[in-house]
């Protein structure tokens, strides 16, 4: 059963400032702060940078929202340094929740918190519908949080077109990934003036601060994590969109080129396939593949920090977080052209490579330039660093900040 209370996770003082009332003015004569609530399907480490970022904008009272705080492929778990305060509809895990029921929790949850606007985390979801129709039925502004884009799966015509429909009709504005994504919504004929991006961040000084502490204890962290001295990385579940079999198989065909010279494959994660990638690894004799299992946010630095390469080869990939960690970790990146994060993050020759998910043969080639000796991994991994410099929790926090106070001022004018 979902419970009828919103229930209020890792409280601290703010706690009690959620029943739909507006903080009260600084100074005399000076208006209340919009209240915004923004939703996710749960909330990890990730969504608590990037909720601290848009507190410091003194502009907005920010409640965050997640609709469960349990998610069966993901295990997150947010470290104390980290904690916050926001909303969960219920603790239950997501995958035993009836969408149907839940939707109704969150249409009791808003109208609970009152907010002024609300940012929902996409539209595949029907709680995040319910959430965006309570917008428009109350007056309220709402923003669509997507780093979906054209190649991320297989488009059908008429459903794409019932979406151009929902979308310009239900959001007033949309907060993006990137380019890949902003240009998806304008093929939808969502006006682009009406476009944010910069939505896909992670924390970079948390990840950079740690990979270079880790680097600092050199051999030994290595012999603890049990990784071998040159590797190539994956992070992520696994599951079929992330094309791990082929990975493997592109493995084998690079360690079959450079034989001796070839550098290990560490697989960070864990998922349905694991067993079977075990497996496939065995028959392909893959004796250099390490599996360390998922690993929590302040284990992971570790694993970027000895790697040399990142390596992202998914079938579909709305942005790929995990290329903005291995950047701020100072890593090349090899990622599949169908990662949304490729159009502004990766920059082929200069910070790593883009590949066909399904040509085994070019990701083995790649592997083969990356570890040969022929490109400066160093210079790379700068130039991942610098180009990542431009996504992070502040940089997020004040575009949203912005598309929020542009689109409330819009609404104020009358406009929609």
């Amino acid at each position: 059963m979902i419970r009828r209370a919103v229930e209020m996770r890792l409280p601290t003082r703010e706690q009690g400032r959620f029943h739909g009332t507006r903080p009260e003015a600084k100074g005399a004569g000076q208006a209340p702060r919009a209240k915004i609530a923004v939703l996710w399907k749960q909330i990890g480490p990730y969504h608590v940078a990037r909720l601290h970022a848009l507190r410091e904008i003194a502009a907005f009272e920010v409640v965050g929202v997640e609709l469960s705080h349990q998610e069966a492929v993901r295990a997150w778990q947010i470290p104390e340094r980290l904690a916050t305060s926001y909303v969960t509809v219920t603790p239950e895990l997501y995958e035993q929740l009836n969408e149907h029921d839940l939707s109704r929790e969150v249409l009791a949850a808003l109208t609970k918190l009152n907010p002024d606007a609300i940012v929902v985390a996409g539209y595949a979801l029907r709680p995040m519908r319910a959430a965006a129709r309570w917008a428009r039925e109350q007056g309220r502004v709402c923003v669509l949080m997507s780093a979906s884009h054209w190649r991320d799966q297989p488009r059908l015509i008429l459903k794409e077109w019932f979406k151009s429909v929902w979308l310009r009709r239900t959001y007033d504005a949309a907060f993006v990934g990137g380019e890949r994504a902003a240009a998806y919504l304008e093929r939808l004929h969502f006006p682009r003036s009406r476009v944010w991006k910069g939505y896909d961040v992670v924390d970079n000084d948390g990840f950079t601060v740690a990979a270079a502490k880790a680097r600092t204890e050199g051999d030994r962290l290595r012999l603890k994590v049990g990784v071998p001295e040159r590797y190539f990385l994956y992070v992520g579940r696994f599951t079929p969109v992330k094309n791990l079999p082929r990975l493997l198989d592109a493995y084998a065909e690079y360690q079959h080129r450079v034989g001796d010279a070839a550098w290990g494959l560490v697989m960070v994660g864990s998922g349905p396939e694991e067993e079977q990638l075990k497996r496939r690894a065995e028959a392909l004799h893959l004796h250099a593949v390490v599996w360390p299992g998922f690993q929590q946010l302040d284990t992971l630095p570790a694993y970027y920090a000895l790697a040399n390469c990142l390596v992202l080869p998914s079938t579909s990939e709305p942005w790929g977080l995990v290329i903005n960690e291995a950047m701020a970790c100072g890593l090349p990146v090899l990622a599949s052209d169908r990662c949304g994060a490729v159009g502004d993050l990766v920059l082929p020759g200069l910070n790593g490579y883009v590949f066909d998910p399904y040509d085994i043969d070019e990701l083995a080639g790649y592997m083969e330039r990356v570890s040969s000796g022929r490109v400066d991994l160093r210079r790379m991994g700068e130039m991942s660093r610098g180009i990542v410099a431009n996504y992070t929790p502040q940089t997020w926090a004040a575009a949203l900040a912005d598309c929020l106070q542009v689109t409330l001022a819009r609404r104020e004018r009358g406009g929609r």
